[in-house]
């Protein structure tokens, strides 16, 4: 039913005594977010969320949430990052193959062992410098249970507009994943009907 009261182009409906919230750390299940400043396909959407999945590792603790209108589906990531949060989207889960990022395993795992934030690698005519890499752990819906595990590459593009992470489930291949850097400042939550 929100999909239809928040498809594209619909007007905002006025408030209801239910003001805008500030932060994504709220964010529910039945919730709508819109987004500015990031797609012009995307500007007058108001899209509901779907899901919100927590991550955690190297003592850090991100959340995915999954949100959509009637055409789209959207996937943003959030951390704490000071008083404010580091927000990333993207609108393509699809994931790339480590071949076609021209990168090999073995030098996945070079990086990892060398853990040297000199070593980068292009693609699209970007450059994405290595961060980080670890073991990290997936809570679905973010429930409380033990959680997958898998391992993580971060890389940071040069211009800091992009960020890519490769991950490695178990019996799976590896996955790259390109999202974008967005301000936290573009994202305005409503409180929607959450689930009972």
């Amino acid at each position: 039913m929100l999909r239809s009261l928040f498809g594209r182009g619909k007007k905002r409906p006025a408030p209801t005594g239910n003001r805008a919230q500030t932060s994504l750390r709220d964010a529910r299940p039945g919730d709508v977010v819109t987004i500015k400043g990031w797609a012009l396909d995307y500007e007058d959407s108001y899209f509901v969320v779907e899901s919100v999945h927590r991550y955690g590792g190297s003592g850090m603790v991100w959340y995915e949430l999954v949100v959509s209108d009637a055409e789209a589906r959207i996937w943003l990531e959030w951390s704490e990052d000071g008083p404010s949060l580091f927000v990333t989207a993207t609108d393509n889960r699809r994931p790339v193959g480590l071949e076609a990022i021209g990168l090999a395993d073995s030098a996945l795992m070079e990086m990892d062992e060398r853990r040297s934030i000199d070593r980068s690698i292009e693609f699209e005519g970007l450059r994405f410098m290595y961060r980080n890499s670890f073991e990290a752990f997936y809570f679905k819906d973010n429930r409380p249970t033990d959680g997958e595990g898998f391992y993580m590459w971060e890389f940071l593009a040069e211009d800091e507009s992009r960020i890519l992470a490769i991950t490695k489930f178990e019996g799976t291949p590896f996955e790259a994943h390109f999202a974008d850097i967005i301000s936290e400042e573009n994202i305005q939550l409503y409180p929607g009907e959450r689930p009972g």
